[in-house]
């Protein structure tokens, strides 16, 4: 049985991709993948109806990687952003470091090939004292993980 200082805790993690990192992040998500699945309905000499599944063309799909965090001056992510606007695809492997309750930080996720596609403030208001906050998406050409049930 696994120990209680070994358990993943959702509130301890950071993110880099090479030099550039963003420690006081609120939130990333879209962590998945996904097979693809081919049905062939066929009808058997009995009659009846049999659905086969299989693995589809596409073996493998990922989600985009969506990350929250404060707003600030100096945004590295908004700056890779500007370059695929400006035309210059540049892709970096961005890696999410993720600690445990005794905030050993031995698990990485790497999303390889990754590129921001969006770049999202949040609403402005008079009413509150909010932090303005900025959401990325960024597409990624698939996962590894290290450190995880190995």
């Amino acid at each position: 049985m696994a120990d209680a200082t070994e358990i993943l805790v959702a509130n301890s993690f950071h993110l880099d991709w090479g030099q550039d990192k963003i420690g006081a992040i609120s939130e990333v998500s879209g962590i998945e993948d996904e097979s693809d699945v081919v049905e062939l309905v066929q009808v058997a000499k009995d009659g009846k109806v049999v659905v086969c599944k299989g693995l589809g063309a596409n073996p493998l799909k990922t989600g985009k990687l969506t990350v929250k965090y404060g707003a600030f001056k100096d945004d590295p992510l908004r700056k890779w952003r500007e370059t695929i606007v400006s035309g210059k695809v540049e892709r970096k492997d961005v890696t999410l470091h993720i600690y445990t309750a005794a905030n050993k930080g031995d698990i990485e996720l790497t999303f390889k090939r990754a590129w921001p596609s969006k770049y999202a403030w949040s609403s402005f208001t008079a009413k509150g004292n909010d932090a303005v906050m900025v959401t990325v998406t960024l597409e990624h050409e698939g996962m590894s993980i290290k450190g995880y049930n190995g």
